[in-house]
């Protein structure tokens, strides 16, 4: 039985997005991946599902850096959803840049548990799904 029931991969970067994929399939983390190659994407999808009242992801894998809507953009309107919608998501930072002053601006969101450095290794699955299981 996986983890969690369904996660969401936002991000423009195809490789990481196949090998996201492809990891957490091998650690059984979900039933159910979304993908969503960008913000503006990814907030129209989600939003959508709360309209048709289906319950969104359990997970969030969010890059910063992405044409049209990037990641921080994206934090802004989905923190802005009701709370009761929302409050159960675990957003993951998932960047390239090693950058002190984004670590520190990641914590200022409710939703977001961490800040990853790509690629998703395997040491960081195993800690989020360690983390769940602790609750």
């Amino acid at each position: 039985m996986s983890v969690f029931s369904s996660c969401c991969i936002i991000d423009d970067d195809e490789f990481f997005s196949v090998s996201t994929k492809t990891t957490l399939k091998h650690f059984d983390f979900c039933d159910n991946i979304l993908y969503y190659s960008e913000g503006q994407e990814a907030i129209d999808g989600l939003v959508g599902l709360l309209v048709e009242n289906i319950t969104l992801p359990d997970v969030i894998f969010l890059d910063l850096n992405m044409p049209n809507r990037d990641g921080w953009s994206f934090l802004e309107e989905f923190e802005a959803l009701p709370m009761d919608k929302i409050g159960h998501i675990k957003i993951y930072i998932t960047s390239s840049f090693i950058s002190p002053s984004f670590m520190e601006k990641a914590k200022k969101y409710k939703l977001v548990k961490d800040y990853l450095v790509k690629p998703l290794t395997e040491y960081a699955i195993k800690k989020i799904i360690a983390s769940n299981e602790d609750v």
